[in-house]
């Protein structure tokens, strides 16, 4: 399916600001603009799970490489589609959120490096197929950047910092990659985004504000 002309030249600006963020990273409000971009309706938020689903999908190796007996994160997301479904109640997925999160955030301290993030976004995933995820359609911010309060933030911050091996605030003395982090987005925003807008069938009206 052909891209609106809105959503591609979002795209393009996107990528613009990714290659020449300092560490390659793409803002929230880019990604909240994109999210925008699907609508309102129920398609639209099938379409944000799915789109958060693939994006975990992307970086579930390096999960499977550390852990191959540690089936959680494809579990997890399997939640998340049959919540998509209409499958399983959003009660039921709520107490496996709860759980599991709790669960990533311990392998957090166990020293296990970001690999565990890989889990997180698979749980953040789960929550937008639950919930959608968080913004204002009607207040878009381009220059809106993630939280560092790692349990406000959507699924694909969490991909970006396994794929990339931290956040861009991470001053250990194993850096993030920020040649890692570039190839992350330019992949979601050229093939995740894409293939996410296939599967609504309606044009939406994007409303993007910058703030001064």
């Amino acid at each position: 399916m052909t891209l609106p002309s809105k959503l591609q030249k979002l795209i393009v600006d996107a990528l613009l600001s990714v290659r020449h963020h300092p560490d390659h990273d793409l803002n929230l409000g880019y990604r909240q603009a994109i999210w925008a971009a699907f609508g309102d309706n129920e398609n639209g938020q099938k379409s944000r799970a799915f789109l958060a689903n693939l994006t975990v999908r992307h970086v579930l190796p390096i999960w499977n490489d550390k852990f191959p007996h540690d089936d959680r994160p494809s579990y997890i997301l399997n939640l998340a589609e049959q919540v998509t479904a209409g499958k399983i109640s959003k009660s039921v997925a709520e107490k496996e959120s709860n759980r599991l999160f709790r669960e990533m955030q311990q392998m957090g301290y166990e020293g296990y490096g970001m690999v565990f993030t890989v889990g997180c976004a698979a749980v953040a995933s789960l929550d937008t197929a639950m919930d959608d995820e968080t913004f204002d359609p009607d207040d878009i911010d381009l220059n809106l950047t993630d939280y560092q309060d790692a349990e406000g933030n959507d699924a694909t911050f969490f991909a970006a910092c396994a794929y990339a091996d931290g956040p861009i605030w991470k001053t250990a003395s194993v850096e993030h990659s920020i040649t890692k982090r570039l190839e992350f987005w330019e992949w979601w925003l050229t093939q995740a985004v894409p293939a996410a807008w296939s599967t609504i069938k309606d044009d939406s009206t994007i409303k993007v504000t910058r703030s001064s």
